[in-house]
């Protein structure tokens, strides 16, 4: 059977990178990675955790045991200390000092953004610069004179060269997203405002029509005809249309309260025949005032405490972030940060920085995991889980080459910097120079790892390294040989099930796999429902003591609650991640099994419970759907498939439709029920008897649409 679906990408289209990268000052170019050519993943991330220099990096495994002193502590002072000593990953002084450094990053940032939005027409004039623009945006930037480094006292004053171009790289950014949506607010109102019927689609239903959307997203030139632009353009309509309910219901003196009380509010009054024509003219009003003055956006601004080096390109100490290797620890590096003036550290050994250090170590965990994987291989080899251990030896030869990449990076940035220094004395050493020069070439056609990205969360330091993927030819070797991928399969996803998947089995007939994490989810479950209560009790303690004592400091009891909480939501945060990695790791490696070339998912973006369904509203509000399926993407792009080889279709009917006769079903308590059940797990078929799992039935209705026309990935 065979159906025609709608269909939306969830890969936005590839873009058109430079193949070669210049500098600040053009000296020194750097080839971009050539890999995200054919998948579209261009780098893998991981995290590493940042702790203080002095230290000891947890290890598990052979000669790591507890301090047996937390045991048999005599006195209250030692427990205090081995807390002091142990308890906290990052001392206050250097927490204290990145604080101050990201306030720098930041307030530069905004400063840089203030200048652009400050005289009328920049931003349009930046803006069309940037989107056709193919390479980093700072070096736009760099060259308007209001904003280069070079041209203003005032900046060079307050941080060096490096760290300003990451400044002007992340405003660029900021600029060309804002730009992108005041272009699309544009064409939002000039359409609505020309055509009464899709106002009035857009005020009265609950949905916005995907026809408006498509339309809107066609009128305007600034942004990509794809599934990223789609979901772009429906946010933009959306923001649109809660600014004209709120000056339907101010002008009409009613209340503002929840977003969905205000919906069905105005929607109502547009089907009271007596107030329709009252609120539609009150929209057409603003609508104009909007076309001749322009929407009211205001300056974006820069929050968040992180910092991408993305635009430090070179491997020499200038570019701000420098890497060394602990010769005392095994498999540790430390990481140190240039302070820019007047902010002073504490001077290393190891770092160029002298006094403007600010030094972290992290543990490159990748070895160790990369030899752990190598060991459960051979387990899952003699026990005759071959697919298991195909699994594992991937995973090991990525982190392997993960590991590679990161040393190669900081060889090359000592091999330069030595070099340089080299070059710079008067007797120079011509035989240690040339030696230092082939390691550098070598080093240079190397597989290295990107540009890191920095993140101040609470007390914790993440650092996030780009890693290129592993190239086709990696993929093969490891996974034995060349793989022939024809099939499609079938994604549904569920509250009782988290994923069915189902694939044909080349005879007639199907393979289907349920996939699901009862204990996992239990274990959320349980902790998102102790946040319920526990974040009422905050709030009232909170809103008391701000009545009674609003001069004063919260007490000590009332911060203690609220770290409690704060840990639990981190728990759950990281199960969301764990759930996500393991229902996705599943169906990728199930997909491979079978020679799955395109899997289908149902675009749920906009789903939400009927009346009445609480317990299902509930869940679908911390639902994994979406995480799970970015995933999957990633997963998929890593093993070679291009642009993962993901599609989503409309979910209208697939879970009531027979995927034998194509007849309508209804939902039963089990499998040999037929008498109709509101929710029911099984599915049954009055027209052709047929009694299958509902998830299973639903799954393969999504695999049955027709091959897209074009590139797997992108919209169709």
């Amino acid at each position: 059977m065979t159906r025609t679906v709608r269909r939306h990408s969830r890969k936005q289209g590839s873009e058109m990178d430079s193949t070669r990268q210049g500098t600040m000052d053009d000296k020194y170019k750097r080839p971009s990675s050539t890999g995200h050519q054919y998948t579209g993943l261009k780098y893998l991330v991981e995290e590493f955790t940042l702790v203080s220099p002095e230290r000891e990096v947890n290890k598990w495994g052979r000669g790591k045991r507890p301090d047996p002193r937390y045991k048999s502590t005599p006195t209250r002072s030692l427990g205090r200390e081995l807390e002091r000593a142990t308890g906290q990953k990052v001392n206050r002084a250097s927490l204290s000092l990145l604080g101050s450094y990201f306030s720098k990053y930041v307030e530069l940032v905004n400063l840089v953004l203030d200048r652009i939005y400050a005289v009328p027409g920049r931003l349009d004039t930046l803006g069309e610069e940037l989107s056709s623009y193919r390479g980093q945006g700072y070096t736009l930037l760099k060259k308007e004179e209001y904003l280069a480094y070079k041209e203003n006292e005032d900046i060079k004053q307050q941080c060096f060269e490096r760290m300003y171009r990451n400044v002007l790289e992340q405003a660029a950014r900021i600029t060309l997203s804002d730009w992108m949506r005041r272009q699309l607010m544009s064409s939002a109102i000039a359409h609505v405002s020309t055509d009464t019927d899709s106002l009035l689609q857009l005020l009265k239903n609950r949905y916005i029509p995907s026809k408006m959307i498509k339309e809107v997203r066609k009128r305007c030139n600034a942004i990509e005809d794809n599934g990223s632009g789609y979901y772009y353009t429906a946010s933009v309509l959306r923001q649109l249309r809660k600014t004209l309910d709120q000056h339907i219901l101010t002008e009409l003196e009613q209340p503002l309260s929840y977003r969905s009380y205000q919906r069905k509010r105005v929607s109502n009054y547009l089907r009271d025949k007596s107030m329709s024509e009252t609120v539609l003219r009150l929209a057409e009003g603003l609508l104009a005032n909007f076309s001749t003055e322009g929407y009211p956006f205001s300056t974006p601004q820069m929050l968040s405490y992180t910092e991408d080096f993305s635009a430090s390109t070179e491997n020499s100490p200038g570019q701000g972030y420098w890497y060394s290797e602990d010769p005392e620890r095994e498999d540790e590096l430390f990481l140190f940060l240039k302070l820019p003036e007047p902010l002073r550290g504490t001077e290393h050994g190891a770092s160029p920085y002298r006094t403007r250090t600010l030094a972290f170590r992290f543990l490159d965990w990748l070895p160790r995991a990369a030899e752990k994987d190598r060991g459960k291989a051979a387990v899952a080899e003699r026990e005759g889980d071959r697919h298991r251990a195909t699994r594992l030896r991937f995973r090991a030869m990525k982190f392997e080459d993960m590991h590679q990449q990161l040393m190669n990076t900081v060889g090359l940035q000592h091999a330069t910097y030595q070099y340089a220094r080299l070059k710079s004395r008067k007797e120079k050493d011509s035989e240690k120079m040339t030696e230092l020069q082939e390691k550098i070439t070598r080093l240079r056609k190397a597989r290295k790892c990107g540009p890191p990205r920095l993140l101040l969360r609470g007390d914790r330091v993440v650092l996030q390294i780009p890693f290129l993927p592993p190239t086709r030819e990696m993929t093969d070797a490891e996974l034995g040989g060349t793989r022939t991928h024809s099939r499609r399969a079938g994604a549904d996803r569920g509250v009782r099930v988290p994923v069915v998947l189902s694939t044909g089995d080349g005879n007639g007939g199907f393979v289907d796999e349920m996939i699901s994490f009862g204990e996992l989810l239990s274990k959320r479950d349980l902790l998102r429902q102790q946040t319920r209560g526990l974040t009422s009790q905050v709030k009232k303690m909170r809103n008391n003591w701000e009545r009674k004592h609003p001069d004063r400091s919260p007490p000590a009891h009332l911060l203690k609650k609220e770290r409690h909480l704060q840990a639990i939501w981190r728990k759950v945060r990281r199960l969301d991640g764990e759930i996500a990695r393991q229902v996705a790791s599943r169906t990728v490696w199930w997909c491979e099994e079978h020679g799955v070339r395109t899997l289908y998912f149902e675009n749920l973006k906009n789903y939400s419970a009927p009346p009445g369904w609480g317990t299902l509203s509930w869940r679908l509000s911390s639902n994994l759907w979406s995480k799970f399926l970015s995933a999957v993407v990633y997963m998929r792009q890593s093993l070679g498939h291009k642009y993962g080889g993901v599609w989503t279709v409309s979910p209208a009917w697939t879970s009531q439709t027979c995927h034998v006769c194509g007849g309508r079903g209804v939902r039963v308590e089990n499998e040999g029920s037929t008498e109709e059940k509101r929710g029911g797990e099984y599915f049954y078929c009055e027209t052709c008897g047929v009694h299958i799992h509902a998830d299973v039935n639903a799954a393969r209705n999504i695999m049955c649409v027709q091959r897209p026309t074009a590139v797997g990935g992108r919209t169709a």
